[in-house]
């Protein structure tokens, strides 16, 4: 049995991870039936309150706050701690550089330019060939109070909590029987079906697969949760300002132009691509602007980096792999793999009815 101190020191294993996961999807689960729940008791006095705007942002907050809840009491009731750090580098203990703020900044740039067509050629699909409207699943944003709330659940709430659970949690624990680019894919793949909107999966998975690797290459999950907030933000302000009106006329334009389309698409595509691969492979690597390179320690401190990594692997061996047997230790990765693929399921099996239903 685990004394206090050394339980609270556990970190989140392969099969940790994934149950957490679980939990965090059966948490979104039931603040959705909530959501429901108080919207059909209410429609005899507000009859359009499933579409009220004020109401269903108001319910994002109350998501992003029990996902709050949920991982500080899970965490602690089960004696977890994170298998990262929000702000300081995971391996050398360095903390903010510029680059760490700016480098996801430009990502989420390029991220949003190289997926807007795509992103806009996949909605036309769903349009035309699957008669999905065009603002299934979207919030009505009509009165200033929605705004502000959408605001704060989408740029300041969830890419926290969000990356927490996605990137701190999952994807860590994933890459402990994965590969990178697998659990990347993977935890990639949870993000998006939780959100369980068939019209916003090719962003959703991008944005998910780009925020592991920032996370992965910078040792950090500030720079992937400021990822995920400049991307929000971004969308934001192309949806509610005239930059919408001008994007969608260019849009009628390469209609029209089916060559240019196709070219002007895979251009950009391509060229972000290539720009986002050399900023996260090379870009967390460069000299900082103030200050040395994270990879750059003293003598000294390489000796105490590596001293703290041989605690830390004997600490988990010790403390989080409890089982030393192999085949109890085989039978816990199938546990963890099967509690993924069961989230995994339940998302899929709402996410195809949401699909259905924005067929029908």
């Amino acid at each position: 049995m685990l004394g206090g101190r050394e339980k609270a020191m556990r970190k989140y294993d392969y099969c940790g991870a994934c149950t957490f996961y679980l939990g965090a999807i059966v948490i979104t689960l039931l603040c959705q039936a909530l959501a429901g729940f108080v919207s059909a008791a209410l429609t005899k006095s507000y009859p359009d309150i499933a579409n009220s705007g004020d109401f269903n942002t108001a319910f994002m907050i109350v998501i992003q706050l029990a996902n709050l809840a949920f991982i500080v009491l899970y965490s602690k009731i089960n004696g977890y701690k994170p298998n990262f750090t929000v702000y300081r580098h995971e391996v050398t203990g360095k903390t903010v550089t510029p680059s760490v703020i700016i480098l996801p900044v430009i990502a989420a740039w390029l991220l949003l330019v190289g997926m807007y067509l795509p992103t806009v050629w996949y909605g036309f699909f769903t349009r035309y060939a699957l008669h999905i409207p065009p603002d299934f699943g979207t919030v009505s944003l009509t009165t200033a109070s929605s705004v502000v709330m959408i605001v704060i659940a989408s740029v300041f709430l969830a890419p926290v909590f969000e990356e927490t659970i996605y990137r701190g949690v999952l994807f860590n624990g994933l890459t402990r029987e994965r590969s990178t680019v697998k659990a990347a894919l993977l935890s990639a793949l949870a993000f998006m079906l939780m959100h369980i909107n068939p019209v916003q999966v090719v962003f959703q998975f991008s944005l998910g697969v780009l925020s592991a690797f920032v996370m992965h290459k910078s040792k950090r999950l500030l720079p992937s949760v400021i990822l995920h907030a400049t991307a929000n933000a971004l969308a934001l302000v192309m949806e509610l300002t005239p930059l919408n009106g001008k994007l969608a006329g260019c849009v009628l334009w390469l209609t029209n132009n089916a060559a240019a389309a196709v070219f002007i698409t895979l251009g950009l595509f391509v060229a972000c691509f290539a720009a986002l691969y050399a900023l996260v492979r090379f870009g967390f690597d460069l000299p900082k602007l103030f200050g040395k390179n994270d990879c750059e320690q003293s003598d000294g401190e390489q000796e105490e980096s590596g001293a703290k990594d041989t605690l830390d692997y004997k600490h988990d061996k010790n403390s989080v792999v409890t089982v030393r047997d192999e085949a109890m230790s085989e039978a816990r990765r199938k546990d963890g793999t099967f509690r993924y693929w069961l989230a995994i399921s339940i998302c899929a099996v709402l996410f195809i009815i949401n699909l259905v239903v924005g067929i029908t």
